[in-house]
């Protein structure tokens, strides 16, 4: 087990303290830019009378620098942390599903392991859900971390992942969201190591009022470094979407290679998306593009297909699916990509 990894985890102490003094989320934050921070309830320990809060001191709460309160949230309301260490050249499949309100999971992946995590909803239904990952991925280790849900309406739910990546290690994350409330997945990315990678793709197919958001910081630590973001979105009534994607490439980090593309099909007048791409770059030698593209159902094709006798219906339903389906072909073969395909 990495003793440092554990032990620079925040307690619940720390996490209240922290909360505090961040406050509640604002949309002049550039990390909650599109979300509706008015649909947040006010936990109990903001307030002043809270004694935990009030009374900690600093030797008993020493400062953390975390800023997201989604990630802070799960660790403040004392969610029990599962912690699993996954030794070196291991292989292993698991489903990760909180039974509670809050959960908070710790994985140590050992050297050259090779993992497949899907992540379960809880079926129970909550005024708010929030769940932390905290994973530490070992050289040269492969892991794969996805969900594909059936739609819930969960009124508010948010996950946060901390990955950190050592040298060589290989991570893939992909997901497909179909909730018809409001959600929001966070991801923050340490790739450490040289040649560590980071492949993110996720899709959001969304009807009604559902409101989802996504925000991934990359952190580019170490020279020759990759990363992928692909997010596609098809949109109906009034759905709305947000993207919010930072990649920074630190000092000295040659070789890096990023790219992000968000392509977002709008299937009626009403549904919307927000998309930010933030560069941070402090190196000459690297190569990192984004992307953006807004549009309908392509209307040569519709016209193409139904002129072969395809129902309009059905013809819109092929287009859909192959938009949908191409987020995820270039994943190689394995649980995640099986199961992904099957909820398409």
């Amino acid at each position: 087990m990495n003793a440092e990894f554990i032990q620079n985890l925040p307690t619940a102490e720390q996490a209240i303290v922290r909360l505090r003094e961040l406050g509640m989320p604002r949309r002049n934050n550039e990390l909650w830019s599109f979300f509706p921070v008015a649909k947040i309830p006010t936990p109990e320990f903001m307030g002043t009378d809270f004694a935990a809060a009030s009374t900690a001191s600093p030797a008993a709460a020493p400062a953390i620098q975390e800023k997201d309160f989604a990630a802070l949230l799960p660790i403040a309301n004392l969610a029990r942390p599962m912690i699993r260490e996954i030794v070196p050249g291991a292989v292993e499949m698991a489903m990760l599903k909180c039974n509670n309100d809050f959960g908070h999971t710790v994985l140590d992946i050992g050297k050259g392991a090779k993992v497949s995590l899907e992540i379960l909803d809880n079926k129970v239904t909550h005024d708010i859900a929030a769940e932390r990952f905290d994973i530490n991925v070992g050289e040269d280790a492969d892991v794969e971390i996805f969900f594909a849900n059936p739609a819930c309406d969960l009124p508010l739910r948010f996950r946060h992942f901390n990955i950190n990546q050592a040298a060589g290690a290989n991570v893939r994350f992909s997901s497909i969201c179909k909730d018809t409330a409001i959600g929001r997945v966070s991801v923050e990315c340490h790739l450490k190591g040289e040649g560590a990678n980071f492949d993110y793709r996720s899709l959001h197919v969304l009807d009604g009022e559902a409101s989802q958001h996504s925000r991934l910081t990359i952190y580019h630590e170490a020279p020759r470094t990759t990363s992928t973001q692909l997010a596609r979105n098809l949109l109906s009534g009034s759905a709305h979407v947000s993207y919010d994607g930072s990649v920074i490439v630190g000092y000295d980090c040659t070789g890096v290679n990023s790219s992000q593309l968000v392509n977002t099909i709008l299937l009626s007048e009403d549904a919307t998306v927000s998309v930010k791409p933030v560069l941070k770059i402090y190196h000459d030698d690297v190569e990192c593009t984004h992307g953006n593209t807004v549009g309908e159902l392509d209307a040569e094709q519709m016209f193409y297909l139904v002129s072969r006798g395809i129902p309009k219906k059905a013809a819109q339903e092929m287009l859909m699916r192959s938009f949908a389906q191409e987020t995820f072909l270039p994943l190689p073969d394995s649980p995640a990509k099986k199961r992904l395909m099957a909820e398409l």
